[in-house]
């Protein structure tokens, strides 16, 4: 008999904890096992935590992505595309780091020391955005509180803009979204516009840059003084007569671009892109074209960070066909644009290297003040 007699109290193991089985009909022992089973499911989820606050801070930290979209030659030491005069001053000596996953257009430098990043992504809006989403998801790089700073050539607005400027971009708007027409199917011959809207409801055909930082950024760097060359006033000058000589000098402006994957020229075309930045209610008037920019825009706002892009565009050629120009004449003769900008030409003329310059005076004030901090 075992009258007034306690059960054996038993022991078993769970990983280093020893978990206490109690045989007694006063639930103490239940109650002391279910208390220390959650004890262990405490401790589990910590450590889990810990490693996961570890691996995160292995991470390396970017503090500015800095997007050119194309090199020419070498990426230091020759004729400048660009990238070269950033690389040169923010990841000088640093090799390219592979990212799986890359478009073959994409190449990427980091500067550990400072934070800074380099992406060259290459033309068009497919590899502009493949390159930047493949490194933000990248689980090597921390980009959480990255500024981007996407920098380019582009064409100008014949309305507004001469060979050299540099315009402050305010709004991004996708130029081949929506319905275009062949100028010969149109109903009215006096009727430039080839362009309708399709569904004005999605945000992504536009995007509009954070209207303070972008402000802040042209009080910054609208002083800064351009360069230009001799022809590239006077072939301006020959073609918009009605411009003084001081109104063709390069300066820094505020501007909407419009964003396309094709190399567009024409009355035609400026005519539609000016009523595309119109239509989108943009806050300052169309002022260049390019390739890439919608697709960072709306890259950066699937992960939160529209808020922190500045773009920065510099007119390297016009919207319209200058005089003596023609499409066989500016496109025929060349197969290889690289090529063709080192030389003088009757598109970019003589302003290509100069103008690279009077990007990277403006860009690098900018760079400048986040790497410092002085941007937020």
């Amino acid at each position: 008999m075992n009258h007034g007699r306690k059960k054996t109290i038993g022991m078993r193991s769970f990983g280093n904890l020893k978990i206490t089985d109690s045989k007694h009909h006063d639930g103490s022992g239940k109650q002391r096992k279910r208390c220390t089973f959650f004890s262990f499911i405490v401790v589990l989820l910590s450590f889990l935590l810990l490693c996961s606050c570890s691996e995160t801070a292995r991470k390396d930290k970017i503090s500015i992505i800095i997007i050119p979209k194309f090199e020419i030659g070498e990426i230091t030491g020759d004729f400048p595309g660009e990238a070269q005069l950033f690389y040169e001053k923010y990841c000088q000596g640093g090799e390219e780091i592979e990212l799986s996953h890359m478009p073959p257009t994409a190449h990427f430098y980091y500067n550990k020391e400072t934070g800074a990043a380099i992406l060259i992504t290459g033309a068009g809006k497919t590899a502009a955005g493949l390159s930047l989403m493949n490194l933000l998801l990248c689980d090597r790089y921390d980009c959480s509180d990255a500024y981007i700073v996407s920098v380019g050539c582009a064409g100008g607005s014949s309305a507004f803009c001469s060979l050299g400027d540099v315009i402050v971009v305010t709004a991004a708007c996708d130029y081949d979204l929506g319905h275009h027409v062949d100028a010969h199917e149109k109903s009215k011959s006096d009727d430039f516009i080839m362009w309708f809207p399709s569904d004005d409801s999605n945000e992504y055909e536009h995007r509009l840059l954070n209207a303070d930082l972008s402000e802040k950024v042209y009080q910054m760097v609208k002083d800064t003084p351009l360069q230009t060359t001799e022809k590239a006033i006077r072939v301006i000058l020959e073609n918009f007569p009605a411009r003084e000589e001081s109104e063709v000098l390069p300066v820094v402006r505020k501007g909407t671009t419009l964003s396309g994957d094709n190399y567009w020229k024409g009355i035609y075309g400026h005519v539609t892109a000016v009523h595309i930045a119109e239509y989108y209610a943009c806050p300052d008037p169309y002022m260049t074209t390019e390739m890439e920019e919608i697709a960072i825009a709306n890259t950066a706002a699937c992960f939160d960070m529209l808020e922190r892009v500045v773009s920065l565009r510099v007119v390297v050629n016009m919207d319209l066909f200058l005089d003596g120009e023609t499409p066989e004449s500016t496109w025929g003769g060349y197969d290889n644009y690289n090529d063709k900008v080192q030389r003088d030409n009757d598109e970019t003329l003589d302003i290509f290297e100069p103008a690279m310059h009077n990007l990277f005076d403006t860009a690098s004030i900018v760079i400048d003040a986040v790497l410092a901090g002085e941007l937020d």
